[in-house]
């Protein structure tokens, strides 16, 4: 893709962002089932080294296809925009011709990604990229929601977190297809890596979680992280696996669509007068919001057949 294909990609994913409701009913429709593209979730505490660590992902990938990334940051406060961290360390790869670097605001929306990911990424695997990268905003052990997009999630651990892995099992660790103890010339990376292989073992699944060591800021281990990047996508598709990963993606793109949507119609109803009949009391809320909620899954159901 030249630089104009890039800009129109840019203003198109930023209709979406903004809720245009023609371009969204239109990419909605793109398939997401191409099983040659690799959705590849990067997620884990601040300060794990997240970012570096997709700098390296990325210039490694490039050398295989055609590599897209969106790297979620929080919303400003003030204007609901990303901050864009994430975009400013990655700056350099801007002009690799490879690589579409795009950074998306959360908006508010818990659980570490944007409530427009799915849709985003049904654009840009029509527009033919190999691999699509999400790297989320430093999650907390219940933020999980990257699990429920991607075809293989990377969580990124760093040395000295000691027991406190054994308390997140229920949590991010659980998410994990590959796990990622960056940092790993400092002391306590090789404690750490034996504590997620434990938490690995312990994988209920057929495919055991491997712990890949790296050091980002030099490369040291990435070249093996791509590696097993790549043996989960073939564990996925040879298990007919990946078909399930797609549907998961599209049940999470449909439930944060009705919540935002629910939500928005919220705010716009209640206004001034409703407010205070609230207050008063005159209102019954309740039976009011079972009947619109049962209108809006009747219509759901229509939409289903």
């Amino acid at each position: 893709m030249n630089s104009t294909d890039f800009r129109n990609l840019a203003r198109t994913i930023s209709r979406l962002e903004d809720n245009h409701r023609e371009t969204v009913s239109r990419i909605i429709q793109l398939p997401l089932d191409r099983p040659q593209c690799h959705i590849i979730g990067i997620t884990g505490p601040p300060g794990a080294g997240k970012s570096t660590l997709c700098n390296q992902l990325l210039s490694q990938l490039s050398e295989k296809g055609k590599v897209a990334i969106l790297m979620v940051d929080p919303a400003s406060p003030f204007s609901g925009g990303a901050i864009l961290g994430d975009r400013i360390r990655l700056n350099h790869l801007a002009q690799h011709p490879g690589i579409y670097a795009r950074s998306l605001s959360n908006r508010g929306n818990p659980g570490g990604v944007s409530r427009w990911v799915v849709t985003i990424l049904r654009l840009l695997m029509d527009k033919g990229f190999d691999y699509l990268v999400v790297e989320t905003v430093g999650a907390g052990q219940s933020e999980v929601k990257i699990a429920s997009i991607a075809d293989t999630t990377v969580v990124v651990a760093v040395p000295q977190l000691g027991d406190d892995i054994q308390t997140a099992k229920a949590g991010m660790m659980e998410i994990a297809d590959i796990f990622v103890v960056n940092k790993a010339d400092l002391p306590g990376s090789e404690k750490t890596a034996n504590m997620l292989r434990e938490v690995a073992m312990d994988s209920s699944g057929q495919w055991k979680p491997p712990v890949c060591q790296t050091v980002a800021t030099s490369g040291e281990g990435c070249q093996q992280l791509v590696e097993e990047i790549s043996s989960h996508h073939t564990y996925l598709v040879d298990n007919n696996l990946l078909e399930q990963k797609r549907r998961n993606a599209a049940r999470f793109e449909l439930v944060e669509m009705s919540s935002w949507l629910l939500h928005r119609q919220l705010e716009e109803l209640l206004g001034e007068r409703q407010g205070q009949l609230l207050v008063s009391g005159q209102v019954d809320l309740y039976s009011r919001l079972e009947k619109a909620y049962e209108a809006f899954i009747n219509s759901l159901s229509e939409v289903s057949d």
